[in-house]
């Protein structure tokens, strides 16, 4: 599985080699802890967002410098790394997974509005990749999504990112 920063950009940020093994350590750590801190794995977007990358150099950053600091409850976090953390949780807000049907109609999707904006939607269990063809791109009916494809998506998971009017 990937992370959300590379070995390179990893190894960039804190100026070491990228086979530095302490660093390659904290990656996957640094994962779970932003997936812990926001409700969402970062890690399954392509690409990733910025946001989660900054996020995560900040922490890895705090982490490489500071490693009596890590996994402790009392933890300090700098002023930084909070408002990256709440800015992807805030983020984390808008994507919603769904359950595709067989044949077009509406699908359940609690929480949208009509004209909110579906920004990505991808595959997320028994497909991968851009589906946003497969369903609309704007809401047209609350708590709703509808599947435009006809065929038998009943078994498919989908991740949409879903924006309000307000947010674009």
């Amino acid at each position: 599985m990937a992370n959300v920063l590379t070995a390179t950009e990893a190894a960039e940020v804190l100026r070491v080699l990228s086979t530095d093994a302490v660093m390659l350590a904290l990656l996957p750590q640094v994962d779970a802890y932003l997936r812990n801190a926001t409700g969402r794995d970062w890690t399954l977007d392509s690409p990733i967002r910025p946001e989660a990358k900054a996020a995560a150099r900040l922490l890895l950053v705090q982490w490489y410098e500071n490693p009596g600091g890590l996994g402790q409850d009392n933890q300090v976090l700098s002023g930084g790394l909070r408002a990256a953390l709440t800015q992807l949780e805030a983020i984390a807000l808008s994507y919603r997974q769904f359950a595709g049907r067989n044949g077009a109609g509406a699908v359940s999707l609690s929480g949208v509005r009509v004209g909110d904006t579906v920004r990505t939607l991808t595959g997320l269990i028994g497909v991968s990749g851009d589906q946003s063809t497969k369903f609309e791109s704007v809401i047209s009916v609350d708590d709703q999504i509808q599947q435009l494809s006809a065929d038998d998506l009943s078994a498919k998971w989908y991740t949409a990112y879903i924006l309000k009017p307000s947010e674009l």
